[in-house]
């Protein structure tokens, strides 16, 4: 079980896989290579095949901006590691080669490159015990609760985190509602029908 800080992520949506995980990769490129000029992003596989729809690229020229960016689509090419594979190619000013990075979003906004992926050795868990029943016999043996188990595994700053989280999620939700037109997609989809899909969702929550 990895940590709730991997598993509760904020990004730019529709995917975790084809917009957060890309999201991410670019902000390590430009960490990178902060001194490039322009850059050439190559989609390969299932990030390619379905990347227009998921905005894949709207989000890498976002990210980039002011620096101009070139993508490539590949969807033919899948990588043998991974079918959401990326190849970012940093160039100068005389559109020369600088540096490349090869990545993968391997699911959930998460990120790794080759030698993250190849990298074989046993990582040290978060959390010990790896099913519920396990952490259910766990917190009756020691007379705690879910909650106690969580932060002695991750931590306290695990509950600022949280609430960082919840805050992004509620006004995430509030912009939904307070914004006007049509939902983005081909559904045609009005604000209005959204919103009472919202509302109506709220309403059973509580």
């Amino acid at each position: 079980m990895d940590t709730l800080k991997e598993f509760f992520k904020i990004g730019a949506g529709p995917s975790s896989s084809h917009t957060i995980g890309p999201e991410r990769a670019t902000k390590r490129v430009k960490e990178k290579f902060p001194d490039a000029d322009s850059y050439i992003v190559e989609l390969w596989g299932s990030l390619a095949a379905t990347g227009k729809g998921h905005y894949t690229d709207k989000i890498i020229i976002e990210t980039f901006k002011p620096i101009p960016v070139e993508i490539i689509w590949k969807p033919e090419f899948v990588h043998e590691l991974h079918t959401n594979g990326m190849k970012f190619i940093a160039l100068d000013k005389d559109k020369e080669q600088i540096g490349e990075w090869v990545v993968f979003s391997v699911g959930g906004g998460t990120i790794r490159d080759y030698d993250e992926l190849m990298d074989k050795s046993p990582k040290k868990e978060v959390y010990p015990l790896n099913s519920m029943k396990e952490i259910i016999k766990w917190c009756k043996d020691n007379k705690k609760h879910l909650w106690q188990y969580v932060e002695e595994c991750e931590g306290p700053s695990i509950w600022q985190h949280l609430r960082f989280i919840d805050q992004a999620m509620t006004e995430a939700v509030q912009r939904g509602l307070e914004k006007e037109g049509d939902v983005p997609g081909p559904l045609n989809i009005q604000k209005e029908q959204e919103k009472c899909m919202i509302k109506l969702y709220l309403k059973e929550l509580h």
